[in-house]
């Protein structure tokens, strides 16, 4: 028998910066997303200055600040509305770029009801 399909979504946020980062954790608080794994990244900028050094007249091309914070959570469709309306209210520099992927199916998770 086919499963249905599911009605949660992968969210992807990058916070660009650390004064960024804070108020969007707190914004997904808001909304009722308690739950996402946070991972620390660097930007390529960061990793042409720092690991490629033939390539650093580039980076001075870069911006200096170049460290996110992603953050990963499966949530539902309404939650996802909630998040993209949030982030609309946001100041245009605090913005994170995200993306949200349909879930076909999830594991580990309590059954959606």
């Amino acid at each position: 028998m086919a499963e249905a399909p599911s009605s949660r979504c992968l969210l992807i946020l990058i916070a660009r910066n650390e004064e960024s980062f804070d108020p969007l954790a707190t914004g997904l608080l808001d909304v009722g997303i308690t739950g996402a794994t946070v991972v620390d990244s660097k930007g390529l900028g960061a990793i042409i200055r720092e690991e490629m050094p033939m390539f650093a007249g580039l980076a001075a091309l870069l911006p200096r600040e170049t460290g996110s914070r992603i953050l990963i959570s499966v949530t539902t469709r309404d939650r996802i509305e909630a998040v993209r309306a949030f982030i609309e209210e946001m100041k245009p520099g605090q913005r994170p770029i995200g993306a949200v992927l349909p879930v076909e199916s999830t594991l580990g998770l309590p059954d959606e009801s």
